[in-house]
């Protein structure tokens, strides 16, 4: 088991960060016989899902919905795997902008190459 500082450290946020995180109901963590929070191990790996979700862009507003959807069990695993699936869509689109934008960059810094072999000869 884990302290709040102890469990912020082990999955690599900051305690202010993980108190938001419980704030907004996307980790629960027990409490001991003093009211005090206490991490384990299912904690460590809900949260540090959590985590990467949140990194690929996902809103919090969608984590919390996947989280609620989470708790009331198997019969949402459809309803989460479209959440991720609509999540996708949106990273696939973002891919293809960047991309776009990785060639044109490419194309220019050829045209620049180009342009210098001929200015030095």
């Amino acid at each position: 088991m884990y302290t709040i500082s102890e469990f912020a450290e082990k999955i690599g946020i900051s305690e202010h960060t993980l108190r938001y995180y419980e704030k907004q109901g996307l980790i629960e963590p027990s409490r001991d016989e003093h009211n005090y929070r206490v991490y384990g191990e299912e904690d460590s790996d809900w949260a540090t899902f959590v985590i990467k979700l949140k990194n690929t862009g996902i809103s919090l507003k969608e984590i919390k919905k996947y989280t609620e959807l989470r708790k009331v069990g198997d019969a949402t695993i459809s309803e989460r795997k479209q959440l991720l699936l609509n999540h996708r869509i949106k990273i696939m689109l973002e891919y293809e902008k960047v991309r776009n934008h990785l060639e044109l960059l490419d194309d220019k810094i050829a045209l620049y190459e180009q342009l210098e072999k001929e200015y030095k000869k």
